[in-house]
């Protein structure tokens, strides 16, 4: 091919390079693959989300514990409630002295209400709480007083910042006061339903079809019955933000939380196994036994016994959980024995239900010869360097893994190996808290490819690093095209679609490109989004793709 231009390069190790721009000639064709008709929308999984102080949640106190100034001591007492830990103030010195404790960035003109529970137990019992921002003047803060007797009540603070940073709270007591506060939080008005709504609406933006649920590590099987009814009576089922607090992520919890973010629940279900003995499910039968009661809790209507338990617990509707996978020990994919009894047990509870193994229903990474290479490279190569490259080249890996689902038409609702927290900046802007593999996954779920199409390239050249994958899109209305360039130079692609004899008028790409050049002063490797557009009424899409980049193209009639 004829060079365009040539580009210089700062490649992995240091190596400077001149690459030089080659030009490649693609067609669209309109022989349409088989295909299930549903469009591919990749998400995410998720954890035991438990804890106010999980990074999703608004809470913004940095942690349950506070800094103690002089002269005061600080000391844990039983708590009034299961998931509420209540701490004794006492005031020994000759001043007004308290606790401490740096918050999260809070977002300006944005209000926010400090609540605790509190209660006098000898002194005064008056209360000053202040909010000065750190690094600025106490007088750009709010200091408000209340006063506490010896029954708990509770109190609440509001304060609205008017600089976008941390603040410095404190609670201070009279000399010689003793009190005894607890559920203690500090949250945001646009809170829903105690989960950050900055970050609820980055994963909106991002469309995730579905989250699948539980994906803990360590943990061989999830028993349900742990994680619903009231909080007192959960047992803990995995690592949780405080020793004290049951399990209080369950399946209600979990199901409302994809709602809220625009999702689909899926739960996963642990096939048992003949091996490692396990108290909770000692036999097959009692595995189906209980993946068939989870279906039950969650669908069931009337007057079966599992949907009256989920009224007692406060949802009297169903949670409509429809999607199910089955999984053995360790992730890996059950027996097709196995599976078939589960899902049979299954069905029976609610034949609507769609339940299928594991590896149907989870996207996991995939790479190209190129990125395959470079990949072993780094595993030899210092832990920062791997730090650097990881998240873009596992993003790419992602992306390679949905064209292969787009070519072989196996569309769907598919989750990832990334989490929630995976795909956010919990940084103070809330224009762009998606991280690059987050931003990836917008760029294939804002215009799902249903029906895919042959593309023809020019040239027959192996094991290349650039890759072209079109598909219509019933939600977009148009055609979508993908062109993945995992090569440290860039490639003009010429995308022809005469073949297609239909009358297109408009193109945009989006794309997402790895700054190669760029200094090393980031811990990740940063990553340029550009978008473009032009008219397609030549019935060619040029697109100028960047040295490991992956771009979407829209071309509407």
């Amino acid at each position: 091919m004829m060079a365009c231009w040539k580009t210089v390069l700062l490649c992995w190790g240091g190596i400077v390079a001149v690459a030089a721009a080659t030009e490649w000639s693609f067609r669209v064709l309109p022989g349409q693959a088989e295909t299930n008709a549903a469009p591919l929308r990749l998400g995410l999984q998720a954890g035991f989300l438990d804890g106010r102080f999980q990074p999703l949640r608004a809470e913004c106190l940095a942690g349950p514990d506070w800094s103690v100034e002089a002269e005061v001591t600080l000391q844990d007492v039983a708590a009034i409630q299961p998931v509420g830990r209540a701490v004794r103030v006492a005031n020994v010195g000759s001043d007004r002295l308290g606790i401490m404790q740096i918050t999260r960035t809070l977002r300006s003109g944005v209000g926010h209400t400090l609540c605790l529970q509190g209660r006098r137990i000898s002194g005064g019992g008056r209360v000053w709480v202040s909010f000065a921002p750190v690094g600025g003047a106490p007088e750009d803060g709010v200091t408000e007083r209340f006063s506490l007797n010896g029954e708990w009540r509770p109190r609440g603070v509001r304060m609205v910042p008017q600089r976008e940073t941390a603040y410095r709270c404190r609670l201070s007591v009279d000399p010689g006061s003793v009190i005894e506060l607890s559920e203690i939080s500090l949250t945001p008005d646009d809170a829903e339903d105690g989960w950050d709504h900055e970050a609820l609406a980055a994963l909106r933006g991002m469309r995730p079809g579905v989250i699948g649920w539980p994906a803990v590590q360590g943990i061989e099987s999830y028993v349900w019955y742990d994680g619903v009814g009231p909080q007192a009576v959960r047992r803990p089922a995995g690592p949780s933000a405080r020793p004290e607090e049951g399990h209080a992520f369950g399946t209600a919890e979990f199901a409302a939380f994809c709602r809220l973010a625009g999702a689909e629940p899926m739960l996963r279900v642990t096939v048992f196994e003949p091996g490692p003995a396990d108290e909770r499910v000692p036999d097959q039968a009692a595995g189906i036994r209980m993946a068939a009661e989870w279906v039950a809790y969650c669908n069931a209507t009337g007057g079966h016994p599992l949907a009256l338990l989920r009224q007692r617990h406060g949802h009297p509707e169903p949670l409509r959980v429809m999607r199910w996978e089955l999984t053995g020990r360790g992730g890996a994919g059950p027996s097709a024995e196995s599976a078939a009894v589960y899902a049979a047990a299954m069905r029976a509870e609610d034949p609507a239900i769609r339940v299928t193994p594991v590896e149907d229903t989870t996207l996991l990474p995939r790479s190209d010869p190129y990125v395959a290479a470079i990949l072993q490279r780094l595993a030899a190569a210092a832990p920062e360097e791997r730090t650097y490259y990881a998240e873009w080249y596992g993003a790419l890996g992602l992306a390679y893994a949905a064209l292969d689902r787009v070519a072989q038409g196996r569309g769907g609702l598919l989750a990832t190996p990334l989490q929630p927290e995976q795909v956010l900046y919990r940084m103070p802007r809330a224009r762009n808290m998606l991280t690059d593999a987050g931003a990836l996954l917008a760029l294939i779920n804002r215009y799902p490819a249903d029906r895919p199409l042959p593309v023809e390239r020019a040239q027959d050249v192996a094991d290349s690093p650039l890759r072209v994958q079109a598909a219509w899109s019933a939600e977009a209305g148009g055609l979508v095209v993908f062109v993945y360039n995992a090569a440290p130079k860039p490639h003009t692609v010429r995308i022809g679609l005469a073949s297609l004899n239909r009358r297109f008028m408009l193109w945009v790409s989006d794309q997402l490109a790895a700054d190669l050049t760029a200094r090393r002063v980031a811990r990740t490797m940063p990553v340029n989004r550009i978008q473009k557009a032009g008219t397609a009424i030549s019935q060619t899409v040029v697109c100028e793709a960047a040295p490991c980049s992956f771009t979407r193209v829209l071309v509407r009639e």
